[in-house]
């Protein structure tokens, strides 16, 4: 399959069977999609982040139109990345964002759209299981092989990993080989940036839980 952003792929490997986000790591599993919006808009140079402040550094591409409603929020007026976290752990916002990352996936053919329940989102994006057995099958590949591993294909998978949505997808071999990579990624001086993108990765998503967990207690 023709490989998609960060977000995108991450929201189709998290929705379960009914197009809804996994109750029971449903907290984690919100912000870990609005880390992986604001890894992509970072990582393409749309946005920078200086002395916590979030600077709008270019116009949004075309490629990041699903990601509109967030560079929406960052260019109204400068945020700090804890004031967004905050503003985005529950919702218009954050629906707002599974509706346009959804619609995107809808568009090129990767979700069908199904009806929600009463509690629940009006609209549910079920992946097509097809597409996201590909999507499965080259995040396996990308552990298995002995090259380096690209920005995109880190963290996402370690995004997967820190929510909780990794272990579904990968075998007992799979995991210990993930594992392995991931700490050879840490300590070999070669991988200084990977490293430095993982420990952001790593720090963010906590502060995000820690908020996330906390509107839900």
């Amino acid at each position: 399959m023709k490989r998609k952003s960060i977000a995108q792929e991450y929201l189709m490997l998290v929705m379960d069977k009914n197009g809804i986000l996994p109750p029971m790591r449903k907290e984690e599993s919100k912000a870990g999609l609005v880390l992986a919006s604001f890894m992509e808009l970072l990582l393409g140079g749309i946005i920078t982040v200086e002395k916590k402040k979030i600077i709008i550094e270019k116009d949004l591409q075309p490629e990041f139109m699903h990601l509109a409603s967030l560079y929406a929020y960052l260019e109204e007026k400068t945020r700090t990345k804890s004031k967004m976290i905050s503003d985005y752990s529950m919702g218009i916002r954050l629906n707002k964002l599974i509706d346009e990352i959804g619609e995107s996936l809808f568009a090129d053919g990767l979700i069908t759209k199904g009806e929600g329940g009463l509690f629940g989102p009006k609209i549910t994006y079920i992946a097509n299981q097809e597409q996201k057995e590909k999507l499965i099958d080259i995040i396996k590949s990308a552990i298995e092989k002995e090259d380096k591993l690209t920005e995109h294909d880190l963290i996402l998978i370690f995004l997967l990993q820190k929510t909780k949505n990794l272990s579904q997808y990968l075998s007992k071999y799979e995991k210990e080989k993930w594992r392995s990579k991931l700490k050879a990624v840490k300590k070999d001086p070669q991988n200084k940036e990977l490293a430095r993108l993982i420990h952001y990765v790593d720090d963010s998503i906590a502060a995000m839980m820690i908020v996330f967990m906390a509107v839900y207690i």
